[in-house]
């Protein structure tokens, strides 16, 4: 690519950020906002590909629906020449951060607790796009950054899917899309997918920060593709010795093979993270409880594996019998609706926080149906609040908001010596 010129007559391009199977993505400058951005062009060897086209043009429309602080903005859509081949662009926001992918390879997850915090963050996405009518279809350690002011960006919706609009061309029954060790088990069948397709990918990205690993490796795609499909994962805690047991119950309940035993929405795993990191990790046992049974006491279980994995295929065997009728009846309802359903939320005002400790800020926030979430500590722009204390909130105070919105604290590091 000729850096000589700006690409759409704007966009003047600097240095290639990465290359994958299907685009580049360039650090670029916007002469006409006199700002950094992030370019994404398809490959000229693709360009003349009408299905690689049209699923680049999709990436731009899905993209260009949502709007939320952790997913990745799309600024502009354009076409150029490359090479002397004509082909289209995607111009970015400009993240500076580092992917999770690299903050695995660098063993830079501090511990159990941070790898919920960056899972969490992914989920916040999650929840927008899908209430957007928008699957992802490729979570993965590299598609979701950290900035550098600790907030989680998901990327790169290539292979994303509309679930109001048809694209049978793009995705036949038969096309296998994603990547192998985030691959859910209706992907790898080449089967309709849904919402919870972006748990499961979800939940091998939580195994992959808590162990260093996926939960599933192997020689080649196929195999890798094939253990998802039929082998149970390892627990997190046999990797991680002294893993709280809760953790392994989130991870392995996300990674089901039934769609109808994992988690049903992006807020149902996000509300169970939020538990354990409130330290009630009850709220993470399993879904669709047996009926039949009488008192139940999960702790007092055999500590042997066998015996427990044994006793987990049982009770998934039942759980699955007893959903049956109701899956048939509903399908995939709980997706199709939850467009409505986030118009349909009252409304709530946000509350004042600035001056609080984090426990206050989450008490107040969540009498009016808010959560809480902390960004990373920070100089405070209000000189002289006490370290420890919200100097910071997004949005402000008084602002009508739909219920169960995200108000973003930062928190004071006291006066500076």
């Amino acid at each position: 690519m000729d850096r000589t010129r700006c690409l759409g007559g704007r966009y003047r391009l600097e240095q290639v950020l990465g290359r994958g199977g299907m685009a580049e993505v360039w650090l670029a400058y916007d002469v006409l906002l006199f700002r950094s951005v992030a370019v994404k062009m398809l490959r000229p060897e693709l360009a003349a590909d009408g299905e690689h086209w049209a699923r680049f043009r999709r990436e731009a429309v899905s993209t260009a629906l949502l709007g939320h602080s952790s997913l990745v903005a799309v600024y502009d859509a354009g076409e150029d020449t490359a090479d002397g081949v004509p082909a289209p662009y995607l111009v970015m926001e400009y993240v500076q951060g580092t992917t999770l992918l690299q903050l695995v390879r660098d063993k830079r997850i501090t511990g159990p607790e941070h790898a919920l915090q960056l899972t969490a963050g992914v989920l916040e996405a999650l929840e927008h796009a899908h209430h957007h009518g928008i699957i992802h279809r490729d979570i993965k350690s590299a598609n979701a950054m950290v900035s550098r002011e600790g907030v989680v960006k998901v990327m790169d919706f290539g292979i994303a899917r509309s679930t109001t609009l048809t694209d049978t061309a793009l995705t036949r029954t038969s096309m296998v899309l994603g990547t192998a060790e985030y691959l859910s088990p209706e992907q790898a069948r080449g089967e309709q997918v849904d919402c919870r397709t972006d748990l499961y990918s979800t939940g091998c990205l939580l195994y992959e920060l808590l162990t260093g690993l996926p939960p599933f490796t192997g020689d080649t795609p196929l195999a890798v593709a094939m253990k998802h499909l039929s082998e149970p994962p390892v627990a997190p805690s046999a990797r991680v010795p002294g893993l709280p047991r809760a953790y392994d119950t989130l991870v392995l309940r996300a990674l089901s093979k039934d769609r109808a035993d994992r988690y049903q929405t992006a807020e149902e795993m996000h509300g169970a993270i939020r538990e354990i990191l409130a330290d009630r990790p009850t709220a993470v046992t399993p879904h669709l409880p047996d009926p039949s049974a009488t008192v139940r006491q999960p702790r007092q279980l055999p500590p042997r594996r066998a015996q427990t994995s044994r006793l987990m295929r049982r009770r998934r065997i039942r759980w699955a019998l007893q959903a049956t009728a109701a899956l048939l009846t509903t399908g995939l309802a709980t997706c199709m609706v939850s467009g409505w359903q986030a118009t349909a939320r009252p409304s709530a005002t946000a509350p004042t926080l600035v001056g609080m400790t984090m426990a206050e800020a989450r008490s107040h926030a969540q009498a009016v149906g808010m959560r809480v979430q902390r960004v990373w500590h920070r100089a405070c722009p209000r000189p002289g609040t006490p370290a420890g204390e919200v100097c910071e909130q997004t949005p402000s105070p008084g602002t009508q908001m739909s219920r169960h919105t995200i108000v973003h604290v930062t928190l004071s590091l006291g006066t500076p010596q």
